[in-house]
C-alpha cells in the first residue's frame, strides 16, 4: 500500500484515512475506539503510528518480532534483485524505525545486497531508494 501512497503523493494523515476507509467489522470497531483516543492524546496521524497501533492489536507480538528479525537478517543471497526487493519491502513494515527515513531505507537496502552489487553502487551518487533499486537491478541484469 505504501507504493500507492507514494505514487499518489498522499500525506501521512491521508494515508491513515485511506486505510481506515477500507475497514469493516472488527477493524472498524477497533478504529472507532482508537480514533477518539488519538484525538484526546493528540497523537499525530502518521503511517508509522497507525501501523504500530494496528500491529499491536492484530498482529501478535511473537509474529511481529519474528517478522522484524526476518527483516533484520534479510540479505539478497542467491535471489535476484527483482526477487529481493519485494521481500525487503514486505518485511520492512515490521521494523519501521529502520526504514522510516528515506536515507535509512536506501542504506539498509544497499547494505544487504550482494557484495558485487554493493561495490558497483559505491561509486554512484544515489539519493533515493528508487534510484538504488533501479541501479541494483541494472547491475544484477548485467552480471547475468
Amino acid at each position: 500500500m505504501v507504493n500507492i501512497f507514494e505514487a499518489l503523493r498522499y500525506s501521512e494523515e491521508r494515508q491513515v484515512i485511506f486505510a481506515v476507509f477500507q475497514f469493516e467489522g472488527v477493524t472498524q470497531s477497533w478504529w472507532n475506539i482508537i480514533r477518539p483516543k488519538w484525538e484526546r492524546e493528540r497523537v499525530r496521524w502518521t503511517w508509522m503510528n497507525f501501523t504500530r497501533e494496528f500491529n499491536e492489536k492484530f498482529v501478535t507480538q511473537i509474529i511481529q518480532q519474528r517478522r522484524e528479525n526476518e527483516f533484520i537478517r534479510l540479505q539478497q543471497g542467491m535471489m535476484s534483485v527483482a526477487d529481493y526487493e519485494p521481500q525487503f519491502t514486505k518485511l520492512s513494515k515490521f521494523a519501521p524505525e529502520l526504514v522510516v527515513i528515506e536515507q535509512k531505507r536506501k542504506r539498509r537496502f544497499i547494505q544487504r545486497l550482494n557484495l558485487e552489487i554493493q561495490e558497483a553502487l559505491a561509486v554512484a551518487q544515489i539519493n533515493t531508494f528508487g534510484e538504488a533499486l533501479k541501479r541494483a537491478q541494472r547491475v544484477d541484469s548485467a552480471k547475468s
